[in-house]
């Protein structure tokens, strides 16, 4: 289509996006949102099916919510944004291949972005285990891997963050490379913080100390055990330790009230603060006031997926210590993190102490991630993901 100045203009696509959304607090709402208002420059209109709304997670009339509202959007494209827990349980999220074929049976073009994949060496009975209910564990390792296979299959397009894991889909899952589009995680390129906002954090920290913050949902496999065990080991003065992050609200793991325990069996009630949940216009704040962010991750790095925390916390230009995980291996090649093994907790201690104390590393670390953020910038990635909507349409 052309405008009147004779400029040529992209035809306007229309998407049914499924996903989950804020109110939701979890990492794919986030991006969800994020990704929509991006894709609005790029001519394409995004209409939601969101759970709460639309849908309900942990219901088998999920399905059925989603097709009722795919047949009324009138749109020819149907966008999931998947993770093995989008749906609720193993049980719920099993139903995706079944509603999948409904919307292809409809006419409807299906695109999935897989937010989390397993490579097959590492589903093992205590990956399983840990992630889903104890019980028939051997058929689960083949049904995670007849699953994956199938989401794919039926889908036309199947994005992913990363060439690991479009190389996992190939290699473990045998989907064909031409089904896959490797578009980025998108970042914030840029924040705003009012300064009425840092009262918020500032009547809760000493402003004579520096601030080491996680930043997160409080959830098992994200190694914060790890992290206040090695806080224990810093012995720098004049630091505290920021966790920003509340409960993860999918998941029962007891994880949030086990940390509490671990800081007071370490004395540490003083220098570890817990922030809850904070709402986004408070966010910046607690951001902006943090003088290294640390990502800790352990056994969530089984999962090759990309961390949504990350993406917002780069903007802020503060050095980071994360740990040798999939979802942080770009950092590791553009030498924008420090990276210390999952699990080593004398190393990460250094890498805090490190940071806290030698100026030039920390000037290192935010220089090369100025010279990294472009490269995912939320209108690139909006940019791709119209390209393929308009391959389907």
């Amino acid at each position: 289509m052309k405008h009147k100045t004779g400029i040529s203009v992209p035809t306007e696509v229309t998407v049914l996006m499924v996903s989950t959304y804020p109110p939701n607090r979890d990492g794919i709402a986030s991006y969800t949102r994020r990704l929509e208002n991006a894709l609005q420059k790029e001519n394409i209109a995004i209409r939601l099916a969101v759970n709460g709304r639309d849908w309900k997670r942990n219901s088998l009339l999920y399905v059925f919510s989603i097709i009722r509202k795919a047949v009324h959007s009138k749109t020819d494209i149907v966008h999931t944004q998947l993770s093995y827990f989008t749906f609720g349980n193993e049980y719920y999220t099993g139903l995706f291949p079944i509603l999948s074929v409904f919307l292809k049976v409809l006419g409807k073009r299906i695109v999935v972005t897989l937010h989390d994949i397993v490579p097959t060496s590492n589903v093992t009975n205590s990956f399983l285990k840990t992630h889903t209910s104890p019980r028939f564990l051997r058929f689960k390792r083949w049904l995670l891997n007849y699953y994956t296979r199938t989401v794919c299959s039926i889908a036309d397009r199947v994005i992913v963050h990363t060439e690991l894991a479009k190389n996992t889909l190939v290699q473990d899952y045998a989907v064909r490379q031409r089904k896959i589009r490797v578009i980025p995680h998108g970042i914030d390129q840029a924040f705003f913080s009012a300064e009425e906002d840092l009262f918020e954090i500032k009547s809760r920290i000493n402003k004579n100390h520096r601030i080491v913050s996680y930043f997160g949902l409080v959830r098992h496999g994200k190694g914060l055990e790890d992290l206040v065990k090695a806080w224990k080991k810093v012995k720098t003065e004049s630091v505290q330790l920021l966790i920003i992050g509340g409960k993860h609200p999918m998941l029962n793991d007891n994880c949030y009230e086990n940390l509490v325990e671990l800081i007071k069996e370490l004395g540490l009630e003083e220098s570890v603060l817990f922030s809850g949940y904070v709402v986004d216009d408070l966010l910046p704040s607690y951001l902006r006031e943090s003088d290294v962010f640390v990502f800790p991750y352990n056994e969530w790095g089984d999962v090759i997926a990309s961390s949504g925390a990350l993406s917002i916390v780069a903007p802020y230009l503060k050095p980071m210590i994360v740990t040798d995980v999939p979802a942080f291996s770009y950092l590791k090649t553009s030498g924008a993190a420090m990276v210390v093994k999952k699990g080593d907790i004398n190393g990460l201690a250094s890498a805090i102490i490190e940071l806290l104390t030698n100026t030039q590393t920390r000037s290192l670390l935010v220089d090369n991630l100025c010279k990294w953020l472009p490269e995912s910038s939320w209108s690139n990635v909006a940019e791709k993901t119209a390209i393929l909507y308009r391959e389907l349409s």
